[in-house]
């Protein structure tokens, strides 16, 4: 395994409606991107192509101790943690083409996942708030990803959403009753809107109108609020917190450079968001606070 020693390069604020606190975590001239705590909070994972492709990485809090649990000469990307901390899902390229993986910390073992009756790619899988299921986008060409769901196995498969226009990035509700994502379907492929789906295919919601794109959606922990990416003028990413109703939608993030991926803390208290500094993408912690 490999270890890097970070460098913290600075810590500012932003004011907004939320105040917020940003640390960079990593320093490398590589793209750090995809962050997101451990269950406990000691540990963010995070994927890097620091070695020259995608590989899998942990780090402690404060950006110290970044170790590669990955080194296949495939791409290891979108990482995700299981509930109890101590499996970690993603998706790899090493089987000759794209599938998910399941990467046992307590053994180092990686076991693939057989997706049972799937004929399509898949990206971008979440575990569910109980570790019982997986949801994930799945698709054949770019324009036609589609959300599914099954079993921790990868058995149980059910397809929750059948558009024509890309529907992706599924991410669990705490309650484990619903998915957010964000779609083209209904804006005829032009731009991204965020959305919330029962785990049946029923009670589909828009939560965003605006004409650019919204993505890359996240329910926080207590379920009340969402956190998501809006592009703004030319087309730079910021990052934007609304009710989970869709109400209420204010503006976090105001950088010259974009910041995209957000994620949540346990307690809802930070995000993960990979910023934009220094020519790359490094990963950034904010720390809010309601004005």
């Amino acid at each position: 395994m490999l270890k890097e020693i970070h460098v913290l390069v600075f810590s500012i604020c932003v004011t907004s409606a939320y105040c917020q606190d940003e640390k960079i975590l990593t320093n490398n001239p590589s793209e750090d991107r995809y962050a997101s705590y451990s269950p406990d909070g000691t540990t963010i994972l995070f994927e890097s192509n620091r070695n020259g492709n995608w590989d899998i990485f942990t780090m402690n809090v404060d950006g110290e101790n970044q170790i590669s649990l990955t080194s296949d000469t495939a791409q290891d990307r979108r990482p995700c943690w299981h509930p109890s901390g101590k499996k970690i899902l993603f998706e790899s390229g090493r089987g000759g083409e794209n599938q998910l993986y399941e990467l046992d910390l307590r053994n180092s073992k990686i076991n693939k996942i057989d997706l049972e009756g799937l004929d399509k790619t898949p990206i971008f899988a979440r575990y569910s708030p109980d570790g019982k299921q997986i949801a994930f986008s799945a698709y054949n060409s770019d324009n036609d990803p589609n959300i599914y769901v099954a079993d921790e196995k990868g058995k149980d498969l059910r397809q929750i959403t059948a558009y024509d226009f890309r529907s992706v990035y599924p991410n669990w509700s705490p309650d484990g009753k619903k998915l957010v994502f964000f779609s083209r379907h209904e804006t005829n492929n032009e731009d991204d809107e965020i959305y919330t789906i029962n785990i049946d295919g029923s009670g589909i919601e828009r939560l965003t109108n605006w004409p650019t794109h919204n993505f890359c959606p996240r329910w926080s922990p207590d379920g009340d609020k969402i956190t998501y990416v809006t592009s703004m003028e030319g087309s730079r990413p910021e990052i934007y917190i609304m009710d989970a109703n869709g109400e209420n939608q204010v503006r976090i993030t105001n950088n010259a450079d974009g910041d995209t991926l957000p994620s949540w803390s346990a307690d809802g208290t930070k995000l993960l968001i990979a910023c934009f500094r220094n020519g790359n993408y490094e990963i950034c912690e904010i720390e809010l606070s309601l004005d």
